[in-house]
């Protein structure tokens, strides 16, 4: 084995930082750049491992791996979870597909109590496969997995024993790896299993801190335990340079530890020491934010570690979401986006187009050792993408609507007129686990005291699923669960009239799942005639989870019919439509194999050809989707159209940059990316506000109908500012 290379926030304006020397600072595009060029790394390794076998490092730009049965191995894990990653923001099906595909052999795993690293290997893989698709065989792996983990805690001493491979150097070691292993034991007393593993992992965690956390934040590796006699061995270091150094990946394992342990525990002990190592860890970084492998590494040995600086930014995203003190909530977010944009950039992302398929270089695994220096890693890459990920969901936490305890402060109004029919979405991100917390609806006259001034309400109940108001109870049709940091899609039809209501979730990268089915009105309540309010209401915690992207529309909605005459194809949409916008609607073909074009233009511009449009979504003549990329139509992903069907698509486009993305959903499907940053058409009028929809054809009227069109503010980053020096840091 080789021992252990590697395993919410409302956003402070996002602050993106320039690092020292670079041009770019780290955005929203960045982000969807990055993750673009995962998806395709991530294909390559596909194509390239055979199939029961599992990545670990780079030689010579190809991966050494290891099978899924190997017991002792713990990366395993990390290329099943960085596909389900990767589906989960692109909802790529096949993506999707092979995530599972990936998965499913580590189930055996699920019994292997030889070493504390049952944890990462099926958190990383089950653990996010559970999370996306509610499968219950995958939650009862987990929990056989757990109670294997569970088999390695020593009661007396009091802690998870990492492992029984280095006897008789070792007789009962203690390492920080095991901060992230604990996972497991939390995960499982949450979700069915025994309520002792949450005790095991607290107790663990108490004794990682008194024993390997030293006074000013800096960490040991290791402390080894006689466990008959229970006197100390040894303590210092396994894959640091020495035994009073820091070992750079083994400081973000506390980092990341301790802030996994209090998302699950909200016990102050563990905030406490998240904060106490990242802020030493801050403290030490070099100018561009991606340490050594060792913070005292010696002159000869100067190695640098990406995977240790994408642990460190996905751990101080979440944790800056936590942290009470506003300076060190703000200071933990711009060292992250910091070290998220140096990983971005040529120094340390691996090139496109060349034999290497990891998505970062420069990492190290065991430098004392002399194994794994200056490689790819795939737990690196995994946590890279899961901080990208971290990133763009921070942004939909700063748009959103956050719950609140308080009745009177959880209510936002709706308007006046939301009569007859009405089509309700939004999505919600829980911020915690579990809960007990409901999403209302009521008229514009109910003054919202308590639960059932409410008449229509979506839960997300104490076991961990959504669940629906039907008249006096809750119910559901179909299982499906949520989990922290997660959003879910939620859609709800109310007919005000017959007092009926049905409700579907789309989990992230999955189908719309319908949860109810003209469900009555909640009994109890005060009997809506429209839908003026929505009260966010939690018995947990303000900001318990957040609500984003909220629209109602009316039943009687305008559908927009193609025409070939392009001054009757026009809409208006507005004015005031800058800087960065999210457009969603529905389209129906009537026929296959036309010529339909879906374009947007300025508000100024007299919409006569296809070129008065500089964003154009296209049905084209061989029976697919595509969207116009400067001088010429462009698809990431064929997804092919047939008459009949209703297909959704979503559009985020920069007035300011002039950049747009693209995602279809099937029927029935998930969502597909079919563009990303593409270009505004090349020869198309200066567009600075997105003011008309043109809804034209080549080949006849009424090819197509748009319906359920809405334009909505988009979220982007403020404007960069200048880095600070060393000395502010």
């Amino acid at each position: 084995m080789v021992f252990r290379g590697g395993a919410l926030i409302r956003l402070l304006g996002i602050s993106c930082l320039l690092l020292a020397g670079s041009a770019q600072a780290f955005d929203d595009a960045t982000a969807n750049r990055v993750l673009l060029f995962a998806r395709q790394q991530a294909l390559r390794t596909d194509a390239a491992v055979p199939q029961g076998s599992y990545p670990q490092s780079t030689q010579n730009g190809t991966w050494r791996t290891f099978a899924a049965g190997h017991l002792t191995g713990w990366t395993q894990g990390f290329f099943p979870g960085e596909l389900w990653y990767l589906a989960e923001d692109s909802g790529d099906a096949n993506l999707r597909s092979k995530a599972d595909t990936r998965t499913r052999p580590l189930e055996v795993q699920k019994t292997n109590s030889t070493t504390h690293d049952t944890g990462f290997k099926l958190m990383t893989s089950f653990g996010n496969a559970y999370r996306m698709t509610g499968n219950e065989a995958q939650r009862q792996v987990l929990l056989t997995g757990a109670g294997s983990l569970a088999r390695r805690y020593n009661s007396e001493l009091g802690y998870v024993v990492c492992c029984d491979w280095n006897r008789p150097t070792w007789l009962a070691p203690l390492v920080v790896d095991t901060m992230m292993d604990i996972e497991l034991l939390l995960w499982g007393a949450a979700h069915g299993g025994q309520a002792a593993w949450k005790d095991m992992a607290i107790s663990h965690a108490l004794k990682t801190r008194d024993l390997l956390v030293r006074a000013d934040g800096s960490s040991y590796h290791v402390v080894d335990f006689d466990p008959n006699t229970g006197a100390m061995r040894l303590r210092g270091t396994y894959q640091g340079a020495g035994d009073e150094t820091t070992w750079a990946r083994g400081q973000t394992w506390l980092m990341y530890g301790y802030t996994m342990a209090y998302r699950y525990t909200r016990d102050a002990r563990m905030l406490a020491v998240a904060e106490k190592t990242s802020d030493w860890y801050v403290n030490h970084l070099p100018a561009d934010s991606v340490p050594l492998w060792d913070f005292n590494a010696p002159p000869d040995k100067q190695y640098k570690d990406t995977s240790a600086a994408a642990i460190a930014a996905s751990a101080l995203l979440e944790l800056s979401g936590y942290t009470a003190d506003p300076a060190r909530k703000q200071r933990y977010q711009e060292v992250a986006l910091r070290t998220l944009d140096a990983l971005s950039s040529p120094a340390y992302l691996v090139a496109s187009g060349t034999p290497k398929t990891s998505v970062l270089q420069h990492g190290v695994g065991n430098a004392p050792a002399k194994q794994e220096i200056d490689v790819g890693l795939i737990y690196g890459d995994y946590y890279f993408v899961e901080a990208m990920l971290r990133f763009k969901r921070q942004a939909r936490f700063a748009t959103g609507w956050g719950a609140r305890r308080d009745f009177t402060a959880s209510v936002h109004t709706l308007g006046t007129g939301n009569t007859g029919v009405v089509s309700v979405e939004f999505d919600v991100t829980p911020r915690r686990y579990p809960l007990d917390d409901v999403i209302g609806y009521a008229g514009s006259a109910t003054p919202i005291t308590g639960f059932s001034s409410a008449a229509m309400q979506i839960r997300m109940n104490p076991n961990g699923r959504f669940d629906v108001r039907n008249g006096g109870a809750y119910a559901a049709l179909a299982a499906v669960p949520y989990s922290p940091d997660t959003t879910y899609h939620l859609r709800m039809v109310a007919d005000l009239n017959t007092k009926r209501y049905s409700v579907w979730v789309r989990p992230p990268g999955g189908a719309e799942v319908q949860l109810a089915s003209n469900y009555a009105f909640r009994s109890d309540a005060p009997v809506p005639a429209e839908l003026g309010k929505v009260s966010l209401v939690s018995t947990v915690a303000d900001d318990a989870y957040t609500v984003s992207n909220h629209s109602v529309k009316g039943g009687q909605e305008e559908v927009w019919a193609s025409r070939v005459d392009f001054g009757a194809s026009v809409h208006s949409l507005g004015t005031g439509n800058t800087g960065v916008r999210t457009v969603e609607f529905d389209v129906t073909p009537a026929r296959n194999l036309f010529d339909g074009v879906i374009g947007y233009a300025d508000t100024s511009t007299n919409v006569t050809s296809f070129s008065s449009s500089a964003m154009l979504i296209r049905m084209n003549t061989n029976g697919r989707f595509d969207v116009r990329n400067g001088g010429a139509y462009a698809a990431l992903t064929a997804v092919p159209y047939s008459a009949g069907n209703t297909y959704h698509v979503r559009m985020v486009t920069d007035l300011n940059t002039k950049r747009y993305s693209v995602w279809v959903r099937p029927p029935g499907g998930a969502e597909i990316q079919i563009a990303s940053n593409y270009a505004f058409r090349s020869d198309a009028p200066p567009t600075d506000d997105l003011g008309k929809i043109s809804v034209s054809g080549t080949t006849g009227n009424d090819t197509y109908t748009v319906a359920h069109h809405t334009v909505r503010a988009g979220t982007l980053a403020v404007p960069p500012r200048a880095r600070r020096a060393p000395s502010d840091r």
